[in-house]
């Protein structure tokens, strides 16, 4: 059994629980256990802009955090990841590294560097290959678009975690649990989550560039591991539909849903009646959407 400190970010622990109670179902079934620890915000990129120090202070604390415990992190989101890992990147230099822990020996901790940060994702990849013996087949000719963010991509050299160009981890994974991965034109490109309250009709022109596309190129359902890029595609989907004017669906599922449903368990059990894009489960080879 690997061990792993979860680290949840706010937007799954506060808007969409529904994705941290499946993620936690269906990582435990994979014999993966999860610490909770006193984790804050990791904290999002965004508070680089009026404070590069604090942000780097935050997420050295959360890294303090999980090395007090001898823990590596498991993160459900993918901007989490992103802050922990690029955090660490730049606490590889001496000088900023000594200014932080000068800031967290206030609080009686320090940063040592020791912990890893794992979106869950990459740590589902390196076990790609004990997945198949444990699905039950239901997912036989469902066909999945991946969408993979952002964030996961992007910087490469500090993410590491898949060509930035041509993503193929998620189809790999989509294939191990017994769907058929489908390739779409745009699949890199961003789902307009960070636009949305700044130009709904842009965003909304981007995620139905997407949807249109994965509909196009036969999907069924899209995936995803980012909680924006699922709050884009299924409660912002319903508004982007009405301003765009295109009369065209597309389910998504958190990647850990589409795992448990593979591995037997019920929509209930994997939270789909909270989804505002439903998806009908009674035969996945046939999938249907009803918008609420």
């Amino acid at each position: 059994m690997s061990t792993y400190a979860l680290f949840t970010g706010c937007t799954i622990r506060m808007m969409l629980p529904h994705l941290e109670a499946a993620s936690r179902k269906v990582l435990s079934r994979l014999d993966i256990a999860l610490v909770d620890l006193p984790f804050t915000c990791c904290p999002t990129t965004v508070l680089r802009e009026v404070d590069d120090t604090a942000w780097l202070t935050m997420a050295a604390r959360n890294l303090a955090v999980a090395e007090q415990e001898g823990l590596d992190i498991l993160a459900l989101c993918n901007g989490c990841t992103q802050s922990l890992k690029e955090a660490q990147h730049l606490l590889e230099d001496p000088q900023r590294r000594r200014a932080v822990n000068g800031k967290l020996a206030e609080i009686g901790m320090e940063y040592r560097g020791t912990a890893t940060v794992n979106h869950f994702a990459a740590v589902l990849y390196d076990m790609r290959e004990e997945l198949p013996p444990l699905v039950t087949g239901r997912l036989a000719g469902v066909r999945v678009a991946s969408q993979p963010g952002c964030h996961i991509l992007r910087p490469s050299e500090i993410m590491a975690f898949d060509d930035p160009e041509r993503p193929s981890k998620y189809d790999e994974l989509i294939e191990a649990i017994g769907a058929t991965p489908v390739d779409y034109p745009n699949k890199t490109l961003c789902c307009g989550f960070n636009l949305f309250e700044v130009d709904r009709s842009a965003a909304a022109r981007i995620v139905m560039d997407k949807i249109e596309a994965m509909s196009k190129a036969g999907a069924d359902l899209v995936t995803t591991g980012c909680p924006s890029c699922f709050t884009q595609f299924d409660r912002n989907q319903l508004i982007a539909r009405r301003i765009d004017g295109r009369d065209v669906s597309m389910p998504v599922l958190f990647f850990p849903q589409l795992v448990g449903l593979a591995l037997g368990f019920s929509a209930d059990e994997m939270g789909l009646g909270h989804h505002r894009v439903k998806v009908e489960v009674a035969a996945l080879a046939d999938m249907t959407v009803a918008s609420v």
